[in-house]
C-alpha cells in the first residue's frame, strides 16, 4: 500500500484478503486503481498503526465518513453501478469518489462536492476549524428528544451540513413509537431554518431504539455494531432533571447509563470525543466550584446496585441519609455520575460539561424557543399566568442561568476541544412541591469557576466564536429576558403574539384595577386604624383628667 493511496472494499461472499485491477472511467486523476478487497478492516487499521503512525492521526480523521458512504454506495450499486455494495475507505488524508454525480478533484480532502447520489465531504477551505472537525463525522446522542438534545440536533444539522449521520437513541413513549417521536421533534418550529437550509436533512437522521433506563441503553446488538462501527462522536445528553425523582428511577437513568454509554465508546473504532453533560450542581454541597471532579458521595457501582436489589419502599426510606447534604436527587445522582466517569474513562477522549440553569434560546435558530416549565421556566410561567403570586428566594444573589443555544454550541465547541486535546479523561397541585425543590437554590449562592470556558474561547476562531457563539459576556440580558418571557408565551402558553395589544390593554385595566383596589383597602384601613385610635384616646383622657 501506498501513504496517501485508496483502499476500496466490497462486501463479497467467502473471507480473506484478495486483489485485482479495475477500471474506473470517471477518475480524473487514474484509469486505474489497485483495489484491495478485504473482508476485515481492522488488517489495515493495523498495518497503518504499525508501519505509518505519523499518518494514522490524520488518518483517523476522515475514516468514519467514509465508513458511511457503504449504503449510498450500495444505492447505486443497486440501480446503474456494477460493483455491489462499494465501500469506499482512506488509507491517508486522500479519497477518490466514484462516478454517480461525484467527482474526484486534484485535491479531495480541500474540495469534495454533495449530490443527491452521495453524500461526501464539503468543501474544506470554508470551514471553520470546528466545522472541519465535525465534517464526515457521525454522532450519537442520548437525549435528542429533550430540550438541550433537540438544540443539540438542530444546531449540528444547520452549522455541521456535512455531518455523515446522527444516530439517536429514542425509547416508544406514551403509545408512541420510536419514528412517530423523530417526526414531531422535526415539526416543531424549531426546526424552520433547517428544513430552509438542507431541505433533505432527514437523511442525516437515523433513530436507534433504546431506553437510558435499561442496561446497556436497552440496544439490540445489531444497532450496538453499527454504533460502534460508524460513529466517533458521543454525546450523552439523557437525563431526569426533576429534581424529586424517586431514586428506582434516577439512577438507572443518571448513574448507570453513563457508566453504559462510556462501554459502548470502549468498543467504538474511532472514537474522537465522548461528552457527558452533567449539571453545574452536581457539586453544590461547596460554595466555591472549580473545574474539577470532585469525590463522589458513593461509588456508583454501589448505588446501582443498592438500588436494583433494594425494595422500592425501603430506598424511599434510606434516601434522607443516602443524599446526605445534597438537596435533591437530581444533583447527588449527577455527583455520582461525574464519578463514574472519572472510574472508566481510561484512555478515552472525555469531557464533561456542565451548563448552568439552561433556559430559552437567546438568538437562534428562534428567538425565547423554551419547550419545558422546569426550574426558573415555571416560576416566571406561574407568575406570568397569575397562578404563581410568591416565591421564597433571596433577591440579592445571582441565578446562574445561560440560553439554551449558547448552552449547545459550547456543547459542539467543547468536543472538538476534548478530540483535539485527547486528555480530559397538573399546577395548584403541585405549586407548593414545586416550590419546595427550588428554594435550595433561589436562597443560595455558588461561584463556579469557568476557567476552561474562556481557554476554549481563546482557542476558537473568529468564525467559530461567531458560528458557535458561547461567551454570556456577550449578552443583553435585558432584551434577553425580554425574549424569554415572549417564548414562554409563545411556546409553552401557546398565545400568540398577535394578541399583545389586547393584552397589553388588559393587563393595564387589570394593573390599575388593583393600584384602586390597593388605595380603597389601604384608606379603609388607616381610616379604621384612626377611628380606633381616636376611640381609645378619648377612653383614656378622662382617666388622666
Amino acid at each position: 500500500m501506498v501513504a496517501g493511496g485508496l483502499c476500496l472494499r466490497f462486501e463479497v461472499q467467502g473471507k480473506g484478503l484478495c486483489r485485482r485491477y479495475a477500471n474506473i472511467e470517471s477518475m480524473q486523476a487514474r484509469s486505474t486503481v489497485l483495489l484491495y478487497i478485504l473482508h476485515d478492516w481492522h488488517v489495515v487499521d493495523a498495518v497503518y498503526r504499525t508501519l505509518f503512525p505519523p499518518l494514522f492521526a490524520s488518518f483517523s480523521s476522515v475514516v468514519a465518513l467514509l465508513l458511511t458512504w457503504k449504503r449510498h454506495a450500495a444505492n447505486a450499486a443497486n440501480t446503474n453501478n456494477a460493483m455491489v455494495e462499494v465501500l469506499v475507505e482512506p488509507c491517508g488524508q486522500e479519497a477518490i469518489i466514484l462516478d454517480n454525480g461525484c467527482k474526484l478533484n486534484d485535491n479531495p480532502t480541500e474540495h469534495l462536492v454533495r449530490s443527491d447520489r452521495c453524500d461526501l465531504i464539503l468543501e474544506q477551505s470554508n470551514l471553520s476549524p470546528i466545522q472541519q472537525f465535525y465534517n464526515g463525522q457521525s454522532i450519537f446522542i442520548t437525549g435528542g428528544t429533550g430540550f438541550v438534545g433537540k438544540l443539540l440536533i438542530e444546531k449540528l444539522l444547520r452549522e455541521c451540513p456535512g455531518i455523515s449521520f446522527i444516530y439517536l437513541l429514542v425509547r416508544p413513549k406514551k403509545g408512541k413509537d420510536m419514528h412517530q417521536r423523530i417526526e414531531e421533534i422535526f415539526d416543531d418550529p424549531l426546526f424552520g431554518k433547517v428544513k430552509e437550509k438542507q431541505p433533505k436533512f432527514r437523511h442525516q437522521i437515523v433513530a436507534i431504539a433504546g431506553d437510558c433506563g435499561q442496561p446497556g441503553l436497552g440496544i439490540s446488538p445489531a444497532d450496538r455494531q453499527t454504533i460502534t462501527r460508524e460513529v466517533s462522536i458521543v454525546f450523552h445528553v439523557a437525563a431526569t432533571v426533576r429534581f424529586d425523582e424517586k431514586m428506582k428511577l434516577a439512577v438507572p437513568i443518571n448513574v448507570r447509563s453513563p457508566k453504559d454509554v462510556m462501554d459502548l465508546c470502549k468498543e467504538i473504532s474511532y472514537l474522537k470525543a465522548f461528552i457527558h453533560v452533567s449539571t453545574a450542581y452536581a457539586n453544590c454541597t461547596r460554595t466555591h466550584i472549580e473545574e474539577k471532579v470532585y469525590e463522589a458521595p458513593i461509588d456508583g457501582d454501589k448505588l446501582a446496585t443498592i438500588v436494583e436489589y433494594m425494595d422500592e419502599k425501603l430506598i424511599e426510606e434510606i434516601t434522607p441519609r443516602l443524599l446526605g447534604a445534597w438537596p435533591n436527587t437530581y444533583t447527588y445522582t449527577k455527583a455520582v455520575a461525574e464519578g463514574i466517569i472519572v472510574k472508566q474513562a481510561g484512555d478515552l477522549p472525555v469531557g464533561i460539561f456542565r451548563p448552568g440553569i439552561v433556559i430559552s434560546t437567546y438568538q437562534e435558530p428562534v428567538r425565547g424557543w423554551i419547550d419545558n416549565l422546569y426550574g426558573p421556566t415555571g416560576v416566571a410561567a406561574g407568575a406570568g399566568t397569575g397562578v404563581l403570586r410568591s416565591i421564597h428566594c433571596d433577591g440579592s444573589i445571582e441565578a446562574n442561568v445561560v440560553p439554551g443555544d449558547l448552552t449547545v454550541n459550547a456543547l459542539i465547541a467543547c468536543a472538538w476541544d476534548v478530540a483535539n486535546r485527547r486528555k480530559m479523561l397538573k399546577i395548584y397541585k403541585k405549586i407548593h412541591k414545586f416550590m419546595d425543590v427550588l428554594n435550595y437554590f433561589s436562597i443560595h449562592e455558588w461561584k463556579f469557576s469557568n476557567d476552561n470556558i474562556k481557554e476554549l474561547l481563546n482557542k476558537m476562531t473568529e468564525e467559530d466564536r461567531e458560528n458557535f457563539a458561547c461567551d454570556i459576556t456577550d449578552i443583553d440580558w435585558d432584551q434577553y429576558f425580554r425574549t424569554y418571557i415572549r417564548g414562554i408565551r409563545m411556546y409553552l402558553i401557546k398565545d400568540p403574539l398577535d394578541t399583545l395589544p389586547k393584552a397589553r390593554i388588559k393587563w393595564q385595566r387589570l394593573y390599575w384595577t388593583h393600584q384602586v383596589v390597593k388605595l380603597i383597602l389601604g384608606y379603609a384601613l388607616l381610616r379604621i386604624c384612626w377611628l380606633t385610635l381616636s376611640l381609645l384616646f378619648r377612653n383614656c383622657i378622662p382617666q388622666f383628667a
